[in-house]
C-alpha cells in the first residue's frame, strides 16, 4: 500500500489482473456526489511517534511480501522483482548516510466490501529511511502513491552515529498517500470509506511492529 493500502489473493498471471468486479457493479446514487463530493483525488497524512528505532519500523514496512497477513483489506502481496541500487545520503544526522535503494516491482490486491482490485506496485525502499510505493496500472487508479518516512527521534544535542541513529529506540514515523480515481463510481465510495482505511494502515503497521518485536 499501499506499502499502500494494499492486495488479493492468488491469481497467478498478470494478465488476471485485468479482471476487475469493480465494473459489474450498480452505480451509486446520483445524491452521492453532492453529498461527499467529487473530487477524484484523495490526500491523508499522518505522523506518529512510536517506541521502536528506525530500523525496525523500515524493516517491518519493506517487508511487502507480508502485507497480506496483516494490512486491513489487502489480500494478497507478492514481490515479483527486486533491484538493489548502492545509493548515497548525507544526512547522516536521520540515520542513513550511505542508504542502499531496492527497487521492486509487487503484485498487490485489495478487497473492500463489494470491492476487488489487483494491480503492480514499483516499491522503492530507501534503506533506513523511506518506503514509496506508486502504482499507476489500475482502472482503479490514474495514480496511487503511498510514502512512509521513518526519522530517528533524538533529544537534542545528541551525537550519535549512523548506525547508533538507526537503532535508537524512538522514531517518528511520516505516513502519506494520494490516490487519484479513475471514474466517479470510485470517487464516491472514496468519500465514504478513504478516511477510514487511511486511519487503519499505520494502526496495522504499529501493531505488526508490536506482534513481530514483541511489546504486547
Amino acid at each position: 500500500m499501499f506499502p499502500h493500502l494494499c492486495h488479493l489473493r492468488h491469481p497467478r498471471a498478470i494478465s488476471a489482473i485485468a479482471t476487475r468486479s469493480f465494473f459489474s457493479l450498480p452505480p451509486l446514487p446520483n445524491s452521492l456526489p453532492k453529498l461527499f463530493g467529487a473530487s477524484s483525488r484523495k490526500e491523508y497524512s499522518e505522523r506518529k511517534l512510536l517506541s521502536y528505532s528506525q530500523q525496525q519500523l523500515y524493516d517491518v514496512v519493506s517487508d511487502v511480501d507480508q502485507y497480506h497477513l496483516f494490512v486491513p483489506w489487502c489480500t494478497y502481496s507478492r514481490v515479483l522483482s527486486t533491484k538493489i541500487i548502492q545509493g548515497v545520503s548525507v544526512k547522516k544526522d536521520q540515520g542513513h548516510a550511505g542508504a542502499v535503494t531496492t527497487v521492486m516491482k509487487a503484485e498487490l490486491s485489495v478487497g473492500f466490501k463489494a470491492f476487488s482490485e489487483r494491480y503492480v506496485s514499483e516499491v522503492t525502499c530507501e534503506k533506513p529511511w523511506k518506503v514509496k510505493a506508486l502504482s499507476a496500472d489500475s482502472s482503479l487508479f490514474r495514480n496511487l502513491v503511498t510514502t512512509w518516512r521513518f526519522t530517528p527521534a533524538l533529544p537534542p544535542s545528541t551525537l550519535l552515529t549512523t548506525l547508533d541513529a538507526q537503532q535508537y529506540p524512538s522514531c517518528h514515523v511520516d505516513f502519506q498517500v494520494a490516490f487519484e480515481f479513475a471514474s466517479p463510481l470510485h470517487v464516491q465510495v472514496a468519500n465514504l470509506f478513504f478516511d477510514q482505511i487511511s486511519k487503519e494502515m499505520i494502526q496495522a503497521f504499529e501493531q505488526r511492529c508490536e506482534k513481530v518485536y514483541r511489546k504486547t
